[in-house]
């Protein structure tokens, strides 16, 4: 695949690949403490990420001194009020103004239905309800992250992004034996996908981050046009294909209101 942008230079290959490392490292970080095991250290942090336990050091101890990480006097890693604070930095109105949409679309469809953003090649779930009545409330040490390349979210958050900006994001990446069986596994693949659904407006991802799990989403745009969020419906295939049409519809219309959230609409 080509495109019409020059190559990033060393610096910025270098600035990325130290931006990944810093995400994948308070993602484990997190997942671990949320888990409600014992928190690792950096030894055995250095482990599961995979990497020189040196690099592992510096890297968390940068997190730790701009407060993003936490060390406790065990010597285990949690997130920290840096990593919280960003969170919130969500605008209030996005996140206030989903609370009534998410519950009508997981009721009426018997459902789960997610408000989503990107976080680096990672979807951050920020709101969610279900058909239960059960609700995770805005993003916290219980929130769930997944890949943007196999999920509905995911690929709805990166509707606007060029082949070149995508194929920037995921360098490094390994998209083969993620998601599920319906996953793209390339860059070219995930480009198609996306070009597929863009003319449509709305994202159907089946059984691509799970066997028999079908995500329909939407992106989320404020005044600027700009993708800040995405909505989604997911559940089982079986439950949700026969009401295909009713869910986008009502999706497109509860993105068209957050949107006014965003644009001060919603108070």
């Amino acid at each position: 695949m080509t495109t019409n942008e020059p190559a990033p230079g060393p610096t910025a290959k270098g600035t990325a690949s130290s931006l990944r490392m810093a995400l994948r490292i308070v993602n484990t970080v997190l997942e671990r403490e949320t888990s409600g095991r014992t928190g690792f250290n950096v030894s055995r942090l250095a482990d599961e990420v995979g990497v020189e336990r040196s690099k592992a050091s510096r890297t968390t101890q940068d997190l730790c001194d701009k407060g993003f990480l936490e060390r406790r006097e065990d010597s285990t890693l949690r997130a920290g009020g840096a990593f919280f604070a960003t969170a919130a930095s969500l605008h209030p109105g996005l996140v206030r103004g989903s609370r009534p949409l998410l519950r009508r679309l997981a009721v009426t469809h018997g459902a789960g239905a997610r408000l989503s953003v990107l976080d680096g090649v990672q979807v951050r779930l920020v709101r969610a309800e279900s058909a239960s009545g059960i609700a995770h409330e805005r993003l916290g040490p219980a929130s769930l992250v997944t890949p943007c390349w196999c999920t509905g979210a995911g690929r709805a958050l990166l509707l606007d992004h060029t082949p070149g900006e995508i194929a920037a994001l995921l360098d490094d990446y390994e998209l083969i034996g993620v998601g599920g069986p319906e996953a793209a596994r390339s860059v070219e693949e995930l480009v198609a996908a996306n070009d597929r659904d863009r003319l449509r407006g709305i994202v159907t991802a089946r059984g691509e981050f799970e066997h028999g799990v079908i995500e329909y989403a939407v992106p989320v745009r404020d005044a600027d046009g700009r993708i800040r969020a995405a909505l989604s419906v997911v559940g089982r295939q079986h439950d949700l294909l026969p009401h295909e049409r009713t869910i986008e519809v009502d999706l497109a219309t509860a993105a068209a209101t957050l949107a006014g959230a965003l644009d001060g609409g919603a108070r």
